[in-house]
C-alpha cells in the first residue's frame, strides 16, 4: 500500500511539472506572437511571416497538449507511456518551434533541418499519448459502471 501511495505522489509531482511546462510554453507562445505581430511582421516578407505563424500557432496547441499531458499524469498516476509523450511533445516544441523561429529571425536555412525531427517528435508524442490514456484507463479498472444503466 505505501508503494502505491508513493507512486501515486511521484506521479502527483510529474503531472504538475508537466502542467507548469505546458503553461510555460503557453506564456511564451503568447509573448512570440505578440513580438510577431509588433516586431517580426515589419521585418520580414510574407512567406517568413507563415512560416513564423505556424511555428507560434504549433507552440500553442502543443502548450495545451503538455496542460493535459500534466492533468492526466495527476488522474492516472505517473505512467511511463505518458511520462514518455510529455517528454517528446517537449523536444518537439523545441524543435519544430524553435527550428521555425530561428529560421525566420535569423533568415539562415540551417534551422530548418531541426522542424522535420520536431515535428516527427510531436507526432509520436500524441501517439504516445493516446496509447498511455488507453493502457491507463484499462487498468483503472471499470468506473464506468454508472453509464451502463
Amino acid at each position: 500500500m505505501a508503494g502505491h501511495s508513493a507512486g501515486r505522489k511521484c506521479g502527483i509531482q510529474a503531472g504538475a511539472y508537466f502542467a507548469m511546462l505546458g503553461a510555460l510554453v503557453m506564456a511564451l507562445a503568447v509573448i512570440a506572437g505578440a513580438a510577431g505581430d509588433h516586431l517580426v511582421a515589419g521585418r520580414v516578407g510574407d512567406r517568413a511571416l507563415h512560416i513564423y505563424d505556424i511555428a507560434n500557432r504549433f507552440q500553442i496547441y502543443h502548450g495545451l497538449g503538455l496542460l493535459l499531458i500534466g492533468v492526466l499524469i495527476r488522474q492516472y498516476g505517473r505512467r511511463r507511456l505518458l511520462c514518455a509523450a510529455g517528454l517528446l511533445m517537449a523536444l518537439g516544441v523545441l524543435l519544430f518551434c524553435g527550428g521555425l523561429y530561428l529560421l525566420v529571425l535569423t533568415g539562415y536555412s540551417f534551422w530548418a533541418f531541426f522542424a522535420p525531427m520536431g515535428g516527427t517528435a510531436l507526432i509520436f508524442s500524441w501517439l504516445l499519448l493516446a496509447l498511455g490514456i488507453w493502457r491507463a484507463s484499462k487498468t483503472q479498472g471499470n468506473g464506468d459502471a454508472d453509464c451502463n444503466g
